[in-house]
């Protein structure tokens, strides 16, 4: 069902404090408007880090991934490897970059009132994303979070090998069980005693997993899902230029 967002933030609001509560957020289209590997793609061609046979590789992976034609692994397996080689001082450097150039400026608003409402009902805000540290990290950073589940590349002497650990699909129930546990929260089998707001049905096996699931920004496949089974809706404004 959709909500107004307003009505639905006020629904947040209480006298009292939650410690005991996670929130968990998904980055893409859900707490920027688009995607931040495309960020950091452009950031690589702005500044001549990305060969054109890596461009185009990247390019249609992305496109393909868009079109439902191939896996998130696959774009990200792709992403990893023209980054191979590469230090990871380059990178959290790359990461600030687009940042600053891209992904400041795509934070939805809404995203933004609905972390700080989380917040002062003192619930443990999470970002879970199958993004890298590099892209999530400044996102993070500006939006006063501090606790982040995210893909992890390897790093070997100080360079990217191109292997990873993804935090994408059922993964990412085992990263939020894993942090509900490291807090003293029951994370067995029954459900966690969280929010999780995201956009796509690749996140519904965290969806199906907490108390309180929540379709933002839903694509299709997951507004279908979420309106069968009653699951709250919401939409924001797009921001920046980053909308895609």
């Amino acid at each position: 069902m959709k909500l107004d967002f307003q009505e639905y933030l006020a629904s947040l609001e209480g006298p009292t404090a939650e410690p005991q509560v996670l929130a968990f957020f998904d980055l893409d289209r859900t707490l920027i408007a688009g995607y931040s590997v495309k960020a950091l793609a452009f950031e690589q061609i702005r500044s001549r880090e990305m060969s054109l046979r890596h461009l185009v590789i990247h390019s249609r992976r992305f496109l393909e991934y868009c079109l439902g034609r191939a896996g998130y692994d696959d774009l990200l397996r792709a992403t990893v490897g023209q980054l191979a080689g590469r230090t990871e001082a380059e990178l959290v450097d790359l990461g600030q970059r687009a940042y600053r150039r891209k992904l400041q400026g795509a934070i939805y608003q809404e995203a933004r009132a609905l972390i700080a409402a989380h917040q002062r009902r003192g619930h443990q805000v999470v970002m879970v994303t199958s993004a890298t540290r590099y892209q999530a990290d400044p996102i993070a950073q500006d939006l006063g979070i501090t606790q982040l589940c995210c893909t992890t590349l390897e790093i070997s002497r100080g360079r990217v090998t191109g292997r990873f650990d993804p935090c994408f699909g059922a993964s990412k129930v085992s990263a939020a069980r894993s942090l509900a546990k490291k807090h003293g929260l029951r994370s067995g089998d029954e459900k966690l005693n969280a929010y999780f707001y995201t956009d796509s049905c690749d996140d519904l096996p965290l969806l199906e997993a907490v108390a309180r699931p929540v379709a933002a920004n839903a694509k299709p496949s997951l507004a279908a899902v979420a309106a069968q089974r009653g699951w709250p809706q919401l939409e924001f404004q797009a921001s920046g230029d980053l909308a895609a």
